[in-house]
């Protein structure tokens, strides 16, 4: 994966810029209201509630939120920075304040209305979902830093996981879930490109680490010159 960064790069900035020009026809072509299937989607999903459905919203609306994701980031880098996965750390920490860094700037700009009668307090624009933004980009920058077996379950569940729960939640349109997703996948994307094409033949790839020191082989036995001298 390191090896294909610089096209990462490009599909990134492609992501990004998407993004930018969806917010920008939903606020001047579509006036800032609902596109497409966010209101069918959204009654759909306001018509089926369950207790248990609740509970997972609220608790990925907490741990999808600004404090309890900030907290993560900053001891998942340590850790990373003191077992010398100094690449790792770069993409997951630089992942995670660029995409909030941009999410909150096009919020701004957009400045698109949330649904009413959302079931938890916010108080941001919609457009896009940071907690989805922030989300993807910290999940796909360990699949990037980590390509394992976990790294794409984990992306592959929470991503959707904290989409729906926004949406479950009344606090998002459908739109600006996919948006953050797409956002926070192309942050990721553009800061490993970076980072890879930075610090190439500087650091040690991600989770490579320091091989084991070689064994000591066995004695050479002596030789008849040896035996004889």
């Amino acid at each position: 994966m390191i090896g294909r960064l610089p096209s990462a790069v490009f599909l990134g900035a492609i992501g990004i810029a998407s993004v930018l020009i969806t917010g920008f026809g939903i606020a001047t072509a579509a006036g800032n209201l609902p596109v497409g299937p966010d209101q069918g989607w959204l009654d759909m999903v306001a018509a089926h509630r369950h207790p248990v459905a609740d509970a997972i919203a609220g608790f990925l609306n907490v741990a999808g939120g600004t404090v309890v994701m900030t907290i993560a980031t900053v001891v998942v880098v340590v850790v990373l920075l003191s077992l010398r996965e100094l690449r790792a750390a770069l993409i997951i920490g630089l992942s995670v304040v660029l995409s909030s860094a941009l999410s909150s700037l096009i919020k701004a700009v957009v400045s698109r209305p949330r649904p009413v009668d959302g079931l938890v307090d916010v108080t941001s624009q919609s457009f896009p979902s940071g907690h989805v933004t922030t989300a993807a980009a910290i999940t796909v920058a360990v699949l990037i830093a980590y390509p394992r077996v976990w790294s794409w379950v984990l992306a592959c569940t929470w991503i959707p996981l904290m989409a729906l729960s926004r949406n479950y939640l009344l606090v998002h349109w459908l739109s600006d879930v996919i948006a953050g997703a797409v956002l926070g996948v192309s942050v990721a994307l553009l800061v490993s490109g970076i980072v890879g094409v930075l610090l190439k033949d500087r650091l040690p790839d991600p989770g490579s680490g320091p091989g084991p020191e070689p064994r000591p082989g066995p004695e050479p036995r002596p030789g008849p010159a040896t035996i004889f001298r």
